[in-house]
């Protein structure tokens, strides 16, 4: 299908997924827009060897450019979670609690059966946890109804990142064997939006 990733709908759902890379790691952003019917890419990006200031200003600019506003909970910011000091950064930035450790263990603890993600924009995603699941969905979703995604043609390096991915043992990513793959790494967390 062909779409314009500058066309962007004020009233859709959308999601990022940002993979924190800094040093020897590049920085992965993934937009996505539920339009249609369908999974549209709106922004797929590594940043070679940021600056951590630099992606919260990149990271907020591109929710205004995409129309995400904080606190609309019907988009919603996914990130790696073993980056905590940047997860509790943008949550300052966007206004939400920066102490989300404790918010979340709060509604395990006092309301076990409630989804405490409804209550948050910026949700972290554990992947030494939840890597497995998030291949497998991101898997099942490119597989739903032949393709439920739509990728434009300029975001070929998410393309090609999708076509060397290679899955090694017990459901994990093989990093060497897959290009791009902080990229791949920041589209499978925009995809946890779509169940």
């Amino acid at each position: 299908m062909k779409y314009d990733p500058d066309i962007v709908y004020a009233y859709t759902q959308k999601s990022i997924g940002l993979d924190p890379g800094f040093g020897s790691s590049p920085f992965g952003v993934v937009i996505t827009e539920w339009v249609d019917g369908q999974i549209q890419i709106l922004h797929a990006e590594e940043y070679e060897r940021p600056e951590f200031n630099n992606m919260i200003n990149t990271t907020i600019r591109l929710m205004n450019q995409f129309g995400i506003r904080p606190q609309d909970y019907s988009s919603t910011i996914f990130v790696d979670g073993a980056n905590p000091e940047f997860i509790r950064s943008l949550k300052h930035q966007l206004g939400e609690r920066p102490d989300y450790e404790d918010e979340i263990k709060f509604y395990q603890s006092n309301y076990p059966g409630i989804d405490w993600t409804q209550n948050m924009t910026v949700i972290p995603i554990h992947f030494a946890k939840e890597h497995r699941g998030m291949l497998a969905h991101a898997k099942k979703i490119l597989e739903y109804n032949n393709g439920t995604i739509a990728i434009n043609s300029r975001f070929d390096k998410l393309i090609t990142s999708l076509r060397t991915a290679v899955e090694k043992g017990e459901g994990s990513l093989d990093k060497e064997a897959t290009s791009y793959d902080d990229k791949f790494d920041a589209f499978r967390p925009a995809l946890q939006f779509y169940y």
